[in-house]
């Protein structure tokens, strides 16, 4: 299921029972302020300023949801030039099963391959960001690369070593105290309640999970 929040006109209101049928589950604004994982936003053209203002706390940390503009027929052609955002696509009102269902496959493909998620932490690839619960984490270049290779790599033992090579390259000349001084400004950015996500194998190195 796809977690959406859908703001549609009284016009296109039979419009959710076919969002129904392509697997998305749908959102009240009350959970969506509770939860920031929202996976797809479904608007329709009229109330498209009214949706990015109830979504506005969010979409800083996510850079711009991905967003499916349902538009009258009558309306889509001279419409779809005003849409410039790679995020954003427009679908018309009378469209089949089909083409809505590839649109909005489309649209959550593409954002899922920029974002890592892991328990409540989500890693923006494309804005570099990292957010735990609400927080933006206030993450070095190298502590956001470290943390990703975590997320990325979880439940597997890596050795300072190999974390060395992996992370800081072939060529860094540093040595393993560098792991052991980002894991522990890691951990305390992560808060208390996320500190033992990276865990220390004694006598070998770290194991996210």
């Amino acid at each position: 299921m796809i977690d959406t929040y859908i703001n549609l006109d009284a016009s296109h209101k039979g419009f959710d029972n076919q969002l129904e049928k392509v697997g998305v589950n749908k959102l009240v604004l009350k959970n969506v302020l509770k939860e920031s994982q929202i996976k797809l936003v479904v608007t329709s053209l009229s109330k498209y300023g009214e949706t990015k203002k109830n979504l506005s706390n969010f979409e800083s940390s996510n850079n711009l949801y991905p967003t499916l503009i349902v538009v009258d027929e009558k309306d889509f052609q001279h419409t779809i030039d005003l849409i410039k955002n790679p995020h954003i696509e427009l679908i018309s009102s009378k469209s089949k099963i089909e083409e809505l269902s590839a649109r909005i496959h489309a649209l959550v493909g593409d954002a899922e391959s920029e974002i890592l998620e892991f328990k409540d932490l989500t890693i923006n690839l494309k804005t570099y960001e990292a957010i735990a619960g609400t927080r933006l984490l206030d993450l070095t270049f190298m502590e956001y690369e470290l943390l990703k290779f975590f997320v990325e790599n979880q439940n597997t033992v890596w050795s300072r070593e190999q974390l060395l090579a992996e992370v800081w390259g072939y060529d860094y000349f540093g040595g393993a105290r560098t792991v052991d001084v980002h894991v522990r400004r890691l951990r305390a950015k992560l808060g208390d309640s996320r500190n033992d996500w990276v865990k220390t194998v004694h006598s070998v190195g770290y194991k996210f999970n």
